[in-house]
């Protein structure tokens, strides 16, 4: 029987969201992934967790934040390390369902985060803007109903 919720969103890392696979299946809810799902690195594309993950996206059940790179990254910043992964999420969820978040307020951050760097980063791995455009401002209202009251105010 379905959980009567419209979305949720969790917060993994490594093989733990393997674990949640029961509850996923059989919830009709749409599901946010945050951190890009915090895979290790060192467990390769192929790694058991990712896999799901990417085949979740495919379903399009879920929505994933490309966010918290440092959080898995080996590197420090620009987290080039962790590329591959970001481009693999965008790869299975579609652009459409796929957001970008800074993770402020940066908790347990493995180094001083600052949020100029890291939404300089959106521009470095998405050049397209109307990729920017829908990772920063699209599927997020469309996803939080943000601007549903939205008062628009003319350009100067």
């Amino acid at each position: 029987m379905p959980l009567p919720c419209a979305r949720f969103q969790i917060q993994v890392e490594g093989d733990q969201l393997l674990g949640l696979a029961p509850l996923i299946a059989d919830c009709g809810a749409t599901i946010l992934v945050d951190h890009c799902g915090r895979p290790d690195l060192a467990a390769g594309l192929s790694q058991p967790a990712f896999a799901m993950l990417r085949e979740l996206g495919r379903s399009g059940r879920a929505v994933v934040k490309l966010s918290g790179l440092a959080k898995f990254s080996r590197t420090a910043f620009p987290y080039e390390d962790t590329w591959p992964y970001v481009h693999a999420l965008v790869d299975a969820f579609g652009i459409d369902r796929c957001l970008w978040g800074s993770d402020w307020p940066f908790l347990r951050a493995p180094e001083r985060m600052d949020y100029g760097p890291l939404l300089s980063l959106v521009d470095r791995l998405f050049p397209d803007p109307r990729d920017r455009s829908k990772l920063l401002w699209e599927t997020p209202t469309r996803l939080f109903g943000f601007g549903i009251h939205a008062v628009h105010v003319p350009a100067a």
